[in-house]
């Protein structure tokens, strides 16, 4: 039987044997490429598919990246949009107008390339804007129709775009994404955190006390209409009808740093009054002798009432009080520099002035008037209407009328005496109260900005009122952001702006940014009519009846505290 070799070869042989050629030699067998032939082009395929899904996603990244990036100052604007007017329309008894400015820039600066971004409007309270704060949230202008403007602190913004992916066209279908943006804006802002009714100093301060306010008489008033009230330690009333109050939608802040028989607010009368027309917050615990006493705020959801403590026999139900802490305030002035003198150092000695006296050195007349020059004086008393010029004085009695020109006073000795029927006018003026002596006045003890605190406090000059005294002065608009009365920060005069008699009366010019002595006393043994504010003091005591520190009307508040003004974005 015919075999064929090629049929009947072992399988597992991978090549044919070397056959001979034409000269009787072997030659080895060619290997076949038939079966790799083409193979790339699939491959080369896939990867450009795979490049180009890479290249579409990087586009698309991109693109939502920019349009991000656009759309969040878009939701700046629409939030600052709806806080400005809230902030027009205080009295609206609805918030649709808001939702409407902030739709409307919406409307005319995100339109993303699926569509116009929708918008949604929360409006919080004065709280704060986290969610235990919102009062409402709205999708169009119908909505929160129960909400009126004066109620919102803050506003915020949530927008979404619909944009489209690219990548997802490849697949053979549009498809998009969302891309939310969000925004808040306080209402009003006034260099911190928090509106008109905060109380925090640094938002709205006119009238700080770094200390305790104490009375140990009757009607005596700490009034504020155009900054809120802040109390670093205790407020005791040791009689009747006496009053903490704001208005204008402003608030008060009782921290209780310092407590009085274990209480940070403690009353022994009645008909006492603690009333916050804005946020009204005690740290620590509240106790009144009469349910007749009153701790409240003003009507409405404008307001909110927290004791952290137990109130006692107060005329306020316990329900209607909250126990959220109050947090401590810092001095807002903590920074500021002290007064300096750059006047002429001549010395001037001691004077007396009186109809009569004969000018000589440092003392001339014009037309009848008596003029003091520049200088550095010992004990001066103006007996006779006397125009004065800056100096530092170790000591001032004024007995007429005193007429300041403008610059710096600085008092290093016992500091200002007035008599009943002394006047104190003119405009410009800072009268500085320190411990140093000579031209080159030295502070009171060490003060360290960071901490607002003091070490190695001393009692230096202050002012006394011993008789009538009409204030007819204004403080410098270019010197110390409008401070009148400056103590050093480590004057610890106990009766560093002491009323002995007599009284003060407001005069046509009397100033903004009248005191501020972070040490200091602020205390009364007779009445005050009208003491302007801000105030910004260490302790005030009422040792007598019927005085009032700040006005229901409010002023201008010192240079680092200014105004409120709309539209500040806090997130």
């Amino acid at each position: 039987m015919l075999r064929h070799p090629d049929l009947f070869d072992a399988p597992s042989r991978r090549r044919a044997a070397p056959r001979a050629g034409r000269s009787g030699a072997t030659r080895p067998a060619r290997r076949s490429r038939s079966r790799a032939r083409g193979q790339v082009i699939p491959i080369v395929a896939l990867m450009l598919m795979l490049l180009a899904g890479f290249a579409a996603l990087t586009i698309d990244a991109g693109v939502s990246y920019d349009q991000s990036r656009n759309d969040q100052d878009v939701a700046d604007a629409a939030a600052l949009a709806a806080s400005s007017w809230i902030y027009s329309h205080p009295s609206s008894a609805s918030v649709s107008g808001a939702y409407t400015e902030a739709a409307n820039v919406a409307t005319a600066d995100c339109n993303g390339p699926a569509g116009t971004c929708p918008v949604q409007l929360t409006f919080y309270g004065s709280g704060g804007y986290s969610p235990a704060y919102a009062l409402c949230t709205a999708t169009s202008a119908l909505d929160c129709g129960s909400v009126a403007a004066g109620d919102v602190y803050y506003t915020g913004i949530s927008l979404t775009t619909t944009a489209l992916d690219h990548f997802g066209n490849l697949g053979g279908g549009p498809r998009s994404h969302a891309i939310v943006n969000q925004a808040v804006a306080e209402v009003y802002s006034s260099g911190g955190a928090g509106g008109p009714t905060s109380t925090d100093p640094e938002a709205a301060c006119e009238v700080c006390v770094f200390g305790d306010v104490t009375s140990t008489g009757k009607y005596n008033e700490v009034a504020a209409g155009g900054g809120s009230i802040d109390i670093g330690g205790y407020v005791y009333f040791n009689t009747s009808d006496d009053s903490i109050v704001t208005s204008n939608g402003y608030g008060i802040d009782v921290d209780g740093t310092q407590q009085i028989n274990g209480y940070t607010v403690y009353t022994d009368g009645k008909g006492n009054l603690i009333e916050a027309s804005g946020a009204l917050g005690i740290s620590g615990s509240a106790f009144s002798y009469s349910t007749s006493d009153v701790l409240k705020t003003d009507t409405g959801s404008r307001s909110e009432l927290n004791v952290s403590g137990p109130t006692l026999k107060w005329g306020t139900q316990p329900s209607q009080v909250g126990n959220a802490s109050t947090a401590p305030f810092s001095d807002p002035l903590a920074s500021q520099p002290d007064p300096t003198y750059s006047g002429a150092t001549t010395s001037c000695g001691s004077l007396t002035i009186y109809g009569g006296t004969t000018p000589s050195g440092c003392l001339s007349e014009s037309g009848g008037q008596y003029i003091l020059a520049s200088g550095v004086y010992g004990s001066v008393t103006v007996g006779t209407p006397t125009t004065l010029n800056p100096g530092v004085y170790g000591s001032l009695t004024i007995q007429s009328t005193a007429t300041f020109n403008p610059g710096t006073y600085v008092f290093e000795g016992s500091g200002i005496t007035t008599t009943t029927g002394a006047e104190l006018a003119g405009s410009g003026v800072t009268l500085y109260f320190t411990c140093g002596s000579g031209a080159s006045p030295a502070g009171c003890g060490t003060w360290t900005p960071s901490t607002a605190t003091c070490s190695g406090e001393q009692s230096g000059a202050g002012i006394t009122f011993d008789g009538s005294t009409t204030l007819d002065l204004s403080a410098s608009t270019s010197n110390n952001d409008d401070i009148l009365f400056f103590y050093d920060p480590c004057n610890d005069n106990g009766q560093a702006f002491y009323v002995n008699s007599g009284g003060v009366t407001a005069g046509s010019g009397l100033p903004s940014g009248m005191l501020y002595g972070y040490s200091a006393t602020l205390y009364t043994d007779s009445g005050i009519s009208a003491l302007p504010s801000p105030v910004l003091i260490g302790n005030i005591y009422f040792n007598s009846s019927s005085s009032t520190v700040g006005t229901s009307t409010g002023s201008i508040n010192l240079g680092a505290t200014s105004p409120p003004q709309p539209g500040n974005l806090v997130h």
